[in-house]
């Protein structure tokens, strides 16, 4: 049981016979995984017909044992993963589980009957069955929030191949299915042939806690696994120890709404490190997650993840670090930030974006060309609609949802913006589906009267339904229309060529791009600076791609030719010049789900899983590993990020939004701060935007229009029981450097100017005669930044030329002595830039007029 984080072990715990003296022993196992609840089925009822294992595995299975007729292997299930072990609970030889889900897919999994010829790969090699690989190596962090149990009950609910198609219905099937088994459960409990063994009805009341812990009945959920325990109890001596973690983590999750997390008011009591007496706190609950997390971690004092949250519950309680048992404490030190530019300040409910949801996307960009950046918002949740907040000019945000025409939107993981349709007003695409199952996603044009229409069947975006929650606009071909490239689940990539006439075609065969992986994102660039977009893919669970675009619409993968190796665990990635050499570099987040390996990172423990990557671009198609040497060799559990330059002084930073679905995974938003292009400090803490609340979607922009670029985090986990406010970090400013925005407008090359280079050239008084590169489009994972591009210059008064390259007419305008800290216009072929008005404002003030001359 030590060898297991808390709660991972129940479902070894509450198997039948367990508590009895059994040991776990090695199974031969079989394995079919799908890409779809419909196949998987189908793939059921054949099995259930008398169909064989193997001979489905080995037609329908996308895992790599397919060839082997889904064989594993001779495996101990507490080496596998916990969706695995809980599908193996109760199995005899030759029966087969019911359909399970896992990051890969849809599962069925069988142990099985007699004696199995292994094939000449058993042992389990991990490059075979990356689905079920534990990595028992890095203890990966329970779902404590009921996530997995709600979305198996909303599952087993839908019915039909297009069920992704009626967003409505599948609300319905979100908010019913859940309340529906806990009936389920209840009506066990309560009938004659209830369980009147510990192990069963404990297994009953934990999945009743999970169910109303997902819908935001922590209370309930609280009720539930307290019974649990002490059924736990009565099973067996030590049998009850894994729900210790899992009621600290109940109280701390409830101490979070208490404290007014829920209801959007957010302050210092929430970010890592705590400030003692920020908050008035109710502390009974902190006091309880103290008391029950102290259990857990004096019976197993090398859990860091139970450490991490013991010392959380502290800083909740406002005693941390004083009243820290010594042994447990995580010491202030470990938080401190090597430098300090300043304090964030959280103004999102004063400015009007008091917004508490779930996870999502942001865009931050002028969706109605009055100057002014305005904001719209994503949830996950099915139910959730679309926000628009439309910007006053005066310090505050309106919603107008219902006025800009989208309250029929509802759900989605992800936004990204262009001018697709080149008419000079940014349209927006959503994205849904993504870890769940497939759903439609909506293209939203804009009519340029302050409202959106639907157009995603007439434009051919339709179908065929994807579970995806990433895509890129780029002009692949130069033609001056933005074609779509989406990155999906355990599906074929699809690449939309835009015609011009307002559709689209699905290319992706043709282009040598309809490779099937568990995508999770997609970013494009000129990597090679050849003329031509490229595109990179990371994959979960898999190698990622890097595609060269061979300038005739094909493309040809070069990832190991360029020395891109990504982490198993890759998630978020993006195309940066983090050292302003004018040639695209290549971030690759890993999202580890482990909060014991992120916790190691503060404590200085070695660390057991794969880093974060930064390539640095080689200018001769290759990239080289720099990762240790800028200090990013750390893990992160980071959803999204994005990137922006918070002090001007020309160099791209890092905002990180951490968290995985569950209510364990309570760890800081990480601030990185670019040194010159050398290496990158951690600044959170100093900074103020260290928020513990579940990050997804992020954003840099300058919402005042006063030279400084704020943090727009969105913030949220899956579950409506997991809301949280979003947050908009205020600069601080007072960084001592100027600064330049450029509206870039496409006339032969596309409207919004996406993939078009820039070159700033200065005379900087601090660093002398540099270049500072940037290329236009909305950064990095979940999150789009605004399509101007804001670029920080330093101290230099004067800017000596800026170079603007454009990507279908490929030609160069250059612009030379330039006043800096303005906002210009530059179309393409035009001889001269155009000054914009802005007004600038502090937010909740009345607004002034700034405007600077250009030359």
């Amino acid at each position: 049981m030590m060898a297991v984080p808390a709660v991972l072990a129940l479902a070894i715990l509450f198997a039948p016979g367990s508590g009895k003296g059994q040991t776990p022993k090695e199974v031969p196992i079989e394995l079919i995984v799908v890409s779809s609840p419909d196949k998987a089925r189908d793939v059921l009822a054949k099995l259930r017909a008398g169909a064989d294992f193997a001979e489905l595995a080995t037609q329908n299975s996308t895992d790599p044992t397919a060839s082997d007729g889904g064989y594993l292997g001779k495996l101990d299930p507490e080496s596998l993963r916990l969706e695995l072990r809980n599908a193996l609970r109760g199995l005899q030889p030759g029966e087969f589980s019911e359909i399970f889900r896992i990051p890969a897919g849809y599962a069925i999994v069988k142990i099985v009957k007699g004696q199995q010829t292994a094939p000449a790969s058993e042992p389990l090699d991990p490059t075979r069955a990356l689905a079920v690989d534990s990595q028992v190596s890095a203890r990966q962090t329970h779902d404590f929030s009921g996530y997995t149990e709600f979305l198996t009950s909303v599952v087993r609910t839908l019915k039909g191949p297009h069920i992704g198609l009626d967003i409505a219905q599948v609300c319905d099937a979100r908010q019913q299915a859940p309340v529906k088994a806990i009936a389920t459960l209840e009506a066990k409990l309560a009938s004659k042939d209830a369980p009147t063994d510990p192990s069963e009805a404990g297994y009953i009341y934990y999945t009743l806690g999970a169910l109303e812990a997902s819908r935001g009945n922590i209370d309930k959920a609280i009720e539930h696994w307290q019974v649990t325990y002490r059924l736990g109890q009565g099973a067996g001596p030590g049998i009850a120890q894994g729900l210790e973690e899992t009621l600290g983590v109940a109280y701390l999750h409830r101490t979070q709404r208490a404290d007014g997390a829920i209801r959007g008011t957010i302050d210092e009591g929430w970010l890592v490190p705590s400030h003692p007496g920020a908050m008035n706190r109710r502390t009974e609950d902190a006091e309880k997650a103290i008391e029950w997390l102290t259990k857990a971690l004096r019976r197993e004092p090398s859990n860091t993840e139970i450490q991490w949250l013991l010392n959380l519950a502290y800083m909740t309680a406002g005693t941390w670090p004083a009243a820290v048992p010594a042994e447990f404490l995580i010491p202030p030190s470990v938080f401190r930030s090597e430098e300090d530019l300043g304090r964030f300040r959280d103004v999102a409910p004063s400015a009007g974006l008091a917004l508490v949801g779930t996870a999502g996307g942001v865009i931050v960009d002028d969706m109605d060309n009055d100057g002014l950046l305005d904001v719209i918002v994503s949830e996950v949740d099915d139910c959730a609609g679309t926000h628009f907040f439309h910007n006053n000019g005066d310090g505050t945000f309106s919603e107008r949802t219902a006025q800009a025409g989208l309250l029929d939107e509802k759900g989605g993981q992800n936004l990204i913006q262009a001018d697709y349709n080149n008419d000079g007003c940014v349209d927006f695409l959503i994205m849904r589906g993504g870890w769940e199952f497939p759903r439609r996603r909506s293209l939203l044009r804009n009519n340029c009267d302050g409202t959106f229409t639907d157009v995603t069947a007439q434009a051919g975006l339709l179908e065929p339904l994807r579970s995806s929650q990433t895509a890129v606009w780029t002009d692949i071909d130069n033609d001056g229309n933005l074609d779509l490239f989406v990155g999906n689940e355990n599906a074929p990539a699809q690449l939309f060529l835009n015609k011009g006439d307002g559709t689209f075609v699905d290319i992706a065969k043709e282009a040598g791009l309809d490779r099937i992986a568990y995508t999770k994102s997609v970013v494009a660039a000129d990597y090679d600076n050849d003329g031509y977009p490229d595109l990179y893919v990371s994959n979960y669970n898999g190698e990622g791609f890097l595609y060269h675009n061979n300038g005739d619409r094909t493309f040809t993968e070069v990832s190991k030719k360029a020395g891109i190796q990504s982490s198993r665990f890759s998630f978020g990635a993006a195309f940066l010049d983090y050292d302003n050499d004018g040639w695209p570099d290549l971030l690759i987040n890993c999202y580890y789900p482990s909060v014991e390996e992120v916790a190691r990172n503060y404590v200085g423990l070695p660390r057991k899983g794969d880093t974060m990557k930064l390539y640095r671009n080689m200018h001769d198609g290759t990239f080289r590993d720099v990762t240790a040497e800028v200090g990013l060799d750390r893990i992160f559990m980071p959803m999204g990020y994005n990137f922006g330059d918070i002090d001007n002084d020309g160099f791209l930073d890092i905002y990180l939004g951490m968290g995985n679905p569950s209510f364990a995974s309570v760890m800081p938003n990480v601030l990185l701060h670019n040194k010159e292009g050398r290496r990158f400090v951690d600044i959170s803490a100093s900074s103020g935007t260290g928020a513990i609340a579940k990050g997804h979607g992020v954003a840099f922009a300058d919402f005042r229009n006063n030279g400084n670029e704020d943090i727009l985090a969105d913030m949220g986990g899956p579950d409506v029981g997991d809301k949280f406010p979003m947050h908009l970090f205020l600069n601080p400013g007072g960084h001592g450097n100027n600064w330049i925005t450029l509206k870039l407008v496409g006339v032969k090359s596309n409207r919004s100017a996406i993939g078009a280079r820039i070159t700033v050239t200065v005379n900087d008084p601090d660093r002398g005669r540099r270049q500072i590169c940037r290329t236009v489009g909305s950064g990095g994972s979940f999150g789009a930044s605004p399509l101007e591009q804001h670029i920080g210059i330093g101290r230099s008064p004067r800017i000596e030329n800026i170079e603007v390259w454009w990507p279908a007419s490929k030609t160069r305008q250059n612009f030379r002595n330039v006043t800096p800290n303005q906002f210009l216009e530059i179309r393409e072929f035009a001889q001269s830039a155009s000054t914009l008005k802005r007004r600038t404002f502090e937010l909740g003030a009345a607004p002034r007029t700034f405007q600077a001359a250009a030359r």
